[in-house]
């Protein structure tokens, strides 16, 4: 996994920058898991291509899946609500996958990734994946917000199947976001990027 600092404008897809960019604006912090996407204008969320977790557990932390958006079962044939990721990652992708979500819960930072795919007729996608930890009263990352994106520059592509049984690519990068969040507790510090 390559990680390095960087800056908005590293995100390819606009909403997700504006995503991070709220995100930091905002601050990090929402009492509970479920209000994430109210945390943001209605419109700039895409549930269907989106997963919410809660990070339950301290020690070994496991991520249970709260919300799985339509268009990402379709591509999985996942039906993950309920369930924790590592229980429908498969065994090949767990590793790579968990160890990003264990990033963005341990920094408290913003974690984008891009990946490369072929569909059923092999015309090439990127996957980009933007994760945004929340955090409680106590500082610690309760909850993880992840925004995801399949796009091809070759047009159109079947995304029915794409990640069948949890088999989701490995990042070919992926970015750590060095910002700092205005806190309610230190209302000078402003949110920079």
């Amino acid at each position: 996994m390559i990680v390095n600092p960087s800056s908005a404008e590293v995100v390819r897809h606009v909403p997700h920058r504006w995503l991070i960019n709220q995100w930091a604006r905002a601050g990090s912090r929402v009492t509970d898991p479920a209000m994430v996407p109210f945390s943001f204008e209605p419109a700039s969320v895409d549930m269907p291509r989106s997963i919410l977790t809660r990070v339950m557990g301290a020690d070994e932390p496991r991520y249970q899946i709260l919300h799985y958006g339509s268009l990402l079962s379709a591509a999985s044939g996942l039906e993950a609500r309920g369930l924790y990721l590592d229980e429908v990652l498969s065994p090949a992708t767990r590793d790579y996958i968990l160890a990003q979500y264990d990033l963005c819960r341990r920094i408290r930072k913003p974690v984008y990734s891009i990946s490369c795919v072929s569909d059923v007729h092999d015309v090439p996608v990127d996957y980009e994946k933007l994760l945004l930890p929340f955090t409680n009263a106590q500082g610690e990352v309760h909850c993880i917000f992840t925004a995801t994106l399949l796009i091809s520059t070759e047009g159109r592509f079947e995304r029915d199947g794409i990640f069948a049984n949890g088999d989701f690519p490995a990042p070919n990068s992926v970015a750590v976001y060095s910002i700092d969040v205005g806190r309610e507790d230190h209302p000078h510090l402003r949110a920079a990027i």
